[in-house]
């Protein structure tokens, strides 16, 4: 299944993950020598490079940080490579998580007289969770006994900024073949918490304790997407209107860590990674960037309209080159990081995906988000340039606590009414699922093609207290979008400022076996006039309104434990049921009720 991740595709299996990283321990076991430099801006997956680091659950990406030196970081905290949390048993657990070790470098032919430094840039919280006071990022080095030392420490803050560390190595025992640094964290072990992000590393001799500069220009990210309303719709809502839908101009990050200003080219480009077609490329003049607070580059975008084909994906890069002739001039470097890596981060690219689903959200799930009670439910709006049909929804589920895969929850497609969810257009049971790698989506195809007129919602409905965490991307905001019932009434967020990662399928879809199905229509009676009676019941219950097709009953869990259709009469008796909560689905065939009975002998 393609995705898109910081917003790029991918297409990863966690087993290929597996395999490769075990793969790499065979190949990269031989020491590596000085320098030793990544600012993680070459890497294509949330994989740190094989042949620099030994991974233990860390996780690279441009999302999580605030500020950062270069386009991505390496992110630390209480998952592993798949995004499960280390202690699923218990959501107190404490402890070791996330680690991050260098591969072998070879240090036996330095001496303390070549001044060895290592140089990190750090940050606590970003996007993410606040570490607390008794949670730590911690920096060792192994001797040649093969003993872990720490180096240095660093407890719980929030930091916003970037702050860089610069740590001497300062000990013959540290002179060896097999030298590593490790980085790891502490805290809380049971879900996406206690957040550290670090970036731009650098081992080498010939350094100082005031090496805090690099005659580096980097981009960081984009500070916003193309499509005002979604981060990806499809193609055919897009070009109704296509101006509307469309940002005027992009603006990118630039990241100053030389001590003075210079001159720049900007490359500014946007193609079609579908039809393969380049569709915009402009180079600018010469720029001067200055130190150390360095403008933004604004790119005016011009309307794009014009496809031969039914999808499309749009990358859109930025790409910076030194005062010269040509694209690739080097910097002329102070430091003794080579010009191949200060050029490697010179580069950024965001995609709008226009293919056949809508999303907010860019990808990546930097929190997540749930109602806090049994019966809750959660509705997000999306608004259409033209009728269409869903088939299916994705969600991105945030592991927390406990695993609850395999439990039951209510998915439902429902119509808009004066802005808020309203009528029940489909609704189905579903189990949460958890995706074979971190940031991935759970695909849930519709029983039918549902018909959507202008604006709709996908919401759903929790059946007990437990915790069904949905991803929250904190680097879109289109909270107002969501949606919160604890009872009858729809309540618009105010609070939660990110967007949920649920995406509606648009298209009409053949079924498994090979049907189309039909779309669904409403008729009344109206919802709150449907009344079940009597509650709490001994066994027998009634309800006045003809027509019941079939009626579903799920217990507490969400499992399914009774279904019957073809119903001759208005009543139904409960009494095999053992005495417990159920939520009751009616169906006329066009539209759903579902009420909660209490069953008592």
């Amino acid at each position: 299944m393609k995705i898109f991740l910081n917003n790029r595709p991918v297409s990863i299996c966690r087993s290929v993950i597996l395999l490769v990283a075990f793969c790499s321990q065979l190949t990269y076991s031989q020491s590596i020598t000085l320098p030793f430099f990544d600012d993680f801006s070459q890497n294509k997956t949330s994989i740190p490079n094989p042949k620099l680091w030994i991974n233990g659950g860390v996780s690279i990406n441009n999302t999580f940080p605030i500020n950062q030196p270069s386009v991505n970081v390496a992110t630390f905290d209480s998952r592993n490579t798949a995004g499960i949390p280390y202690n699923f048993s218990n959501k107190f657990a404490y402890g070791s998580t996330d680690t991050l070790t260098s591969r072998p470098i070879d240090l036996s032919t330095s001496s303390l007289a070549d001044s060895v430094y290592l140089s990190f840039y750090w940050e606590a919280k970003g996007l993410g969770e606040l570490p607390d006071s008794d949670d730590s990022l911690v920096v060792s080095f192994l001797n040649d006994k093969n003993q872990w030392k720490t180096i240095w420490r660093q407890e719980g803050i929030s930091k916003d900024a970037f702050t860089q560390k610069i740590l001497v190595v300062n000990k013959t025992e540290y002179f060896h073949k097999n030298f590593q640094f490790r980085f790891e964290t502490r805290g809380r072990q049971s879900g996406a918490f206690d957040m550290w992000h670090v970036d731009f590393v650098y081992l080498n001799k010939k350094r100082r304790l005031r090496d805090i500069y690099t005659q580096d220009i980097a981009l960081r990210s984009f500070k916003n997407n193309y499509l005002k309303r979604y981060s990806a719709m499809p193609l055919r809502q897009y070009l109704v209107n296509p101006s509307a839908e469309t940002n005027s101009s992009m603006e990118v990050l630039v990241s100053t860590l030389q001590r003075n200003a210079r001159l720049v080219n900007f490359t500014w480009t946007v193609a079609d990674t579908v039809s393969k077609r380049t569709l915009l490329n402009e180079k600018g003049g010469n720029e001067t960037i200055t130190t150390p607070n360095s403008p933004n580059k604004k790119n005016n975008v011009p309307v794009f309209s014009s496809f031969s084909q039914k999808q499309a994906v749009l990358k859109f890069t930025q790409k910076i080159a030194y005062e010269g002739t040509g694209t690739t001039i080097v910097p002329d470097s102070t430091n003794n990081i080579p010009d191949a890596f200060l050029l490697s981060n010179d580069s950024v690219s965001i995609y709008t995906p226009l293919l056949d689903y809508y999303a907010y959200d860019d990808g990546t799930a930097e929190t997540g988000a749930d109602t806090d009670q049994s019966l809750g439910k959660v509705a997000i709006k999306f608004v259409l340039s033209k009728a269409d049909t869903v088939n299916a929804v994705r969600f991105n589920f945030t592991p927390y606590f406990k695993d609850i895969s395999g439990q039951f929850f209510l998915l439902q497609i429902m119509e808009s009414a004066n802005g808020k969810p309203g009528k029940i257009l489909h609704q189905q049971s579903v189990k949460v699922k958890y995706a074979n790698e971190i940031n991935g989506f759970i695909e849930y195809p519709l029983d039918l093609n549902i018909a959507v007129k202008d604006t709709f919602f996908v919401a759903w409905t929790k059946v007990n207290d437990d915790v069904i965490g949905v991803g929250v991307d904190k680097n879109s905001d289109f909270g107002s979008n969501i949606y919160y019932s604890l009872g009858n009434e729809w309540i618009q967020n105010k609070s939660l400022k990110g967007s949920l990662m649920v995406r509606p399928i648009m298209g009409f879809k053949a079924n498994s076996a090979g049907q189309n199905g039909s779309p669904l229509a409403n008729e009344e009676p109206n919802d709150k006039q449907f009344l079940v009676y009597p509650n709490p019941t001994t066994g027998l219950i009634s309800w006045n309104f003809e027509n019941i097709k079939s009626v579903s009953i799920f217990d507490a869990s969400g499992k399914e434990v009774f279904y019957k259709e073809t119903l001759d009469s208005q009543e139904l008796n409960l009494k095999n049921l053992p005495e417990s909560i159920y939520f009751l689905n009616f169906s006329d065939g066009k539209k759903n009720f579902i009420r909660k009975i209490v069953v008592v002998h």
